[in-house]
């Protein structure tokens, strides 16, 4: 997994993808595997929420 320390908005996507797929991966694993999946999902939307928060952060710094 590559992270772009400059583009936050591309990294957001990435994450969301992330997210996706584990998502898609848990809805054929076992209840054990799948709870996890699930856990690791919503820890991807954190990060993509966070690399989204950054990116205003750093549009609103080069705006002043």
């Amino acid at each position: 997994m590559k992270i772009d320390t400059q583009d936050d908005e591309a990294n957001a996507k990435k994450f969301r993808a992330y997210a996706a797929e584990c998502r898609r991966m848990a809805g054929f694993a076992s209840e054990k595997d799948r709870v996890v999946l699930i856990e690791i999902a919503q820890a991807w939307i954190v990060c993509a929420a966070h690399a989204e928060w950054e990116a205003k952060r750093r549009r609103k710094r080069q705006a002043c």
